[in-house]
């Protein structure tokens, strides 16, 4: 008994009596075949013969198979070769079946994957099972794709067989690595013979890490000048999926630092940042960091702090400064000093809100002002505001102050001379004057003269980098810092509106 599209075999033996060598040939029907077809028999020896049976149809098989023997094989002897043909069944269920599962009878079978982390795999399986009394192939065909290489389910079983009344059980794998995409894939398991093929529907999302911050600003109030101050804030991760990060800044040469700068953090888990604040000059300090995901969008932290000596003390940078700052940015007010402003609003030209904020710029016409809203600050996507910050060619809001060239490189520097140093060129695109700080570690091998300078509006002035490497044959590559506030802010206690940069460039050695 056998199942269409299977083989079935069956063995004799063939024995030489005669007393001369004897040839044999074979002649069987189809879909009966003898092996081997054809041989030579000593007298007294024999040979085993094996019949394979592999029927086209389901029906009963009778035949007649003839064996040639002897000189010029002109004898023969037959043998009567019978055999049944069954269809083999085949039935596909889904184990461990889930809600979002479909495996009713006579409907089309979904294998759902639910949300699956990216890079992960996930595995579920299929069961068949044989109800027939006869051994069941079957072939499992993914439905062709022209990228095969994005393919995310996988089957690695090709092809296999069901014993009679047994079931087989079969992996199928979800393997996404593209971020929020809901993928959908057919398999078809296509049992031998007549049986028909069941179409299996398999559905998979794949999710990423959801990292998100305790809070968007750390307030470091204000330190006395040669002293530092720490405060802590957690990161946790929603989801099960583990999460890769880096915070985008040298920690080494700035005045704040974040430990861990970067690293791993598992699903469903915490992470504690310290956040260190330890000025080098007496004026207020804001910088937004961001926090760089792997599969996810960045995040942003603000870290403000001012910082107090004995003869001087700025007034306190607060969190709601960073708001009206926004605001004013989005007005196109930020490229106006304090004083200016206060004069427009003395003058009338300017517009205070309920928040103290200025509504009308002065170079917007006045009438009808009450139809047109005050702009506000927009909700810029994470990723358009990292690399549109102000520090390349494009920017979402005209930068306060800029400085050419933004990378340095100074190549190989044979010893002992040490690298000429390389003009800078820092501009000023506001209306008042400015004053700009660098931050330097003692031991840094770059520095900018001179550290700290006062632009006039609108004008440029000329600084110089220098590069002494410390030791030979190393690399060296700092991102260096500096801030920059309105002049008419330096050592007011009054809430002027400041400009907090980020770093103007990054420079290197090799």
């Amino acid at each position: 008994m056998c199942a269409m599209g299977d083989m079935a075999e069956a063995w004799f033996c063939l024995e030489n009596v005669g007393d001369l060598p004897s040839s044999f040939t074979w002649e069987s029907p189809s879909p009966f075949q003898m092996l081997p077809t054809t041989g030579l028999l000593e007298p007294g020896q024999a040979c085993r013969i094996k019949v394979t049976f592999q029927p086209p149809m389901a029906v009963i098989y009778e035949a007649q198979a003839t064996c040639w023997y002897g000189e010029g094989s002109k004898q023969k002897r037959g043998i009567q070769l019978q055999a049944v043909a069954k269809c083999a069944q085949l039935l596909v269920s889904i184990k461990q079946r889930r809600p979002e599962d479909q495996d009713a009878e006579g409907f089309q079978k979904v294998l759902h994957f639910g949300s699956v982390a990216v890079g992960c795999t996930a595995e579920r399986q299929i069961k068949l099972y044989n109800p027939s009394v006869v051994s069941a192939p079957f072939r499992i065909e993914v439905a062709p794709d022209m990228l095969v290489k994005d393919q995310a389910f996988s089957c690695p079983t090709a092809h296999g067989v069901v014993p009679p009344g047994g079931k087989k059980f079969v992996s199928v794998f979800f393997h996404p690595e593209t971020l929020d995409v809901r993928t959908m894939d057919y398999l078809s398991i296509v049992p031998s013979g007549c049986a028909s093929q069941t179409l299996l529907k398999v559905v998979g999302f794949c999710r990423g890490p959801e990292l998100s911050l305790q809070r968007h600003c750390v307030d470091f109030s204000w330190v006395s000048l040669g002293t530092c101050s720490e405060q802590s804030l957690w990161m946790e991760n929603k989801s099960d999926c583990t999460a890769y990060f880096h915070f985008d800044i040298d920690c080494q040469e700035s005045v704040f630092s974040i430990r861990p700068a970067f690293g791993t953090l598992v699903g469903k888990a915490r992470v504690t940042l310290y956040c260190v604040f330890q000025p080098t000059q007496p004026i207020i300090y804001c910088r937004r960091v961001a926090c760089l995901i792997h599969h996810q969008d960045p995040l942003f932290l603000d870290l403000i702090g001012t910082c107090h000596s004995e003869s001087t003390k700025p007034a306190i940078l607060r969190p709601q400064h960073l708001t009206w700052h926004r605001t004013h940015l989005a007005r196109g007010l930020t490229l106006y000093p304090p004083d200016i402003l206060g004069t427009m609003l003395r003058e009338r030209k300017l517009e205070q809100d309920t928040n103290e904020l200025a509504l009308t710029h002065p170079s917007l016409p006045t009438q009808d002002s009450e139809d047109i809203p005050a702009p506000q600050y927009p909700l810029i996507p994470p990723m358009t505001e990292y690399f549109f910050d102000g520090t390349n060619d494009v920017a979402i809001f005209p930068p306060p102050i800029s400085i050419e060239p933004i990378e340095v490189d100074f190549g190989a520097c044979p010893r002992p001379k040490d690298p000429s140093p390389v003009p800078l060129c820092l501009m000023n695109h506001t209306n008042g004057k400015i004053t700009v700080a660098w931050t330097r570690r003692a031991d840094c091998p770059f520095w900018v003269t001179p550290d700290t300078c006062d632009v006039p509006p609108l004008k440029s002035t000329a600084l110089r980098l220098h590069f002494q490497p410390p030791h030979p044959n190393g690399l060296y590559a700092v991102e260096l810092e500096a801030f920059a506030v309105y002049k008419v802010c330096v050592g007011r206690q009054d809430r002027g509106s400041s400009v907090g940069l980020k770093p103007f460039g990054k420079f290197w050695h090799t």
